[in-house]
Parts: structure tokens; sequence; C-alpha cells
């Protein structure tokens, strides 16, 4: 049996955990250590009824006496990543494995939370993940052993794709592009609304039209995932679409767009 603690179960805790419940079978068992989540844990395993054997705690001091986790997945905030950490650290052993989804926290300081040296993962999932669809990159620290690393595969497939990272340093470009994107995706849909109801659109038929459109584009790159071609698919000489993309070109969308990869990046980098 394969033993999980999951510190925090917040909206990528809690997605995390819902895709384990519903994705992943027997010989996992799961607990979930979060003071304010009762609730909304209750409803994720009544929804996956005997799939990973699961319970949850309010806190580290409500876990099962000696018990000792294959793996404790931080989920926390990045300011609250390392207290979560040390308040289990009774849970941890010497072969128990340390992951964080929390950005900027390296691998330096999740190896030296225990007394000792533990093997420690960075993960970088994304919304996505309360779909099924994010796509993890994670950076290992050398000490992982190979059967650490099928656990962490094990555990982000059940959210999406997964895929490693020869270098730590990436993990604050994935952040930057992977992690934050989705927030630019969303501003873009919230200025097509507001420009089309100030044109005269009405601003249900605006949301309604500008959420479909961003939908339909994503499933499209997700069937053709070349987004060039697409674009060039859709463009005809000296038509709408040309004319919208070249005032887009004049407004500066590429260098706004690299300005806000950079900004996150090195935002990232200061919370390390």
């Amino acid at each position: 049996m394969t033993t999980i603690i999951l510190a925090g179960a917040g909206r990528m805790g809690g997605a995390l955990l819902r895709g384990w419940m519903a994705a992943l079978g027997e010989g996992l068992r799961i607990y979930a250590v979060d003071p304010h989540a009762s609730e909304t844990l209750d409803d994720i395993a009544a929804a996956a009824p005997g799939q990973p054997q699961f319970c949850h705690a309010a806190t580290a001091a409500d876990l099962p006496e000696n018990l000792i986790a294959d793996a404790i997945v931080a989920a926390c905030k990045p300011q609250l990543t390392h207290a979560a950490l040390q308040s289990l650290s009774g849970c941890a052993g010497p072969d128990t494995l340390v992951v964080s989804v929390a950005a900027g926290v390296p691998l330096s300081t999740l190896q030296s939370v225990f007394a000792a040296p533990s093997p420690a993962v960075r993960a970088m999932p994304n919304i996505g993940a309360t779909l099924g669809c994010s796509a993890t990159a994670a950076a290992a620290s050398p000490d992982c052993t190979v059967p650490h690393r099928a656990l962490v595969e094990r555990l982000f497939r059940a959210v999406g794709s997964f895929s490693w990272l020869a270098r730590e340093e990436d993990l604050h470009t994935v952040t930057a592009l992977f992690g934050s994107g989705p927030a630019y995706v969303f501003a873009m849909c919230e200025a097509m609304i507001a420009a089309a109801q100030a044109q005269g659109l009405a601003p249900d038929t605006a949301r309604a039209l500008a959420i479909a459109t961003v939908a339909g584009a994503g499933r499209l790159l997700q069937e053709t995932p070349e987004p060039a071609r697409l674009r060039e698919t859709v463009t005809s000489p000296n038509g709408t679409t040309a004319a919208g993309l070249q005032a887009l070109g004049d407004s500066g969308l590429a260098d706004a767009v690299s300005a806000a990869i950079s900004a996150a990046g090195a935002r990232s980098r200061e919370l390390s």
C-alpha cells in the first residue's frame, strides 16, 4: 500500500485529489490535511466511492500515530509550504519523497525541511488540473530514485500529461508560461468582451461569443498543435481577420506577452 499525505486541499490541492480519487485505483492510501476544507474533502470522497482509501484530518496532530508516508505533497501557498511540511515531520521516514506544487520554493528548501535530507520534486501543474487537462512539468533532486519518479508520474498523470525537466531553473519559465498562462488567456477574453460591448453588442451576447471563441480555439489547438498554421488557416488575405491581426501587431501584442512572461518568471525567481 502506497501512502500519500496531501498538505492543503484548496483549488490546486483539491484538483489533484479529485484526479487521484477518480483515476487511481487500489493500492493507494491518501490522507489530506487541511483545517478549512472538510466539506470539500467530504464531497470529493463521496464522488469516488471504492477508489483509493481516503481520510482527512484538520491538522497533522489528527493523523494516525506512527504514520510514515511514501510521499508528502505540499499544495499550499508558497509562504506556507515550509511550515506545512515541518508540521508533518513526524510522518517522514528516510525514504519519504517531498513534492511541492508551490511556485518559487526551491528543491534545496524542500530537501532541508526534515532532520535528514529528503528526496524532493518541484512540480508545476496549472488550473487545467481541475478538468484533468493539466500538463505538469517537474524537476527532481539527484537522489530521487526510479520508484520515486514513477510515483510522481502516476500522481500527476491522473490530472493530465506529465514531463520531466532537466534543469530546476526551467521551472521559472514553466511557471510564467504554463502556471500563469491561463490568466493571460482569461484577461484576453475579458478584453474581447469589453471591446464587443463597446461596439454595441449586448453584454450577454458578447460574453457568450467571446467564451465560445476562446474555448473553440483551445480545442482546435489540441487537435492541431501548430498555432501558426491555424492562424494562417483562418486568415484570408486582406480580410477582416488580417485587419484585426494587423491591429494587434501594431498594438504590441507580442511585446506585451513577452513582458508578461518575463515579469512572471522574474517574480518566480524572487520568491525562490
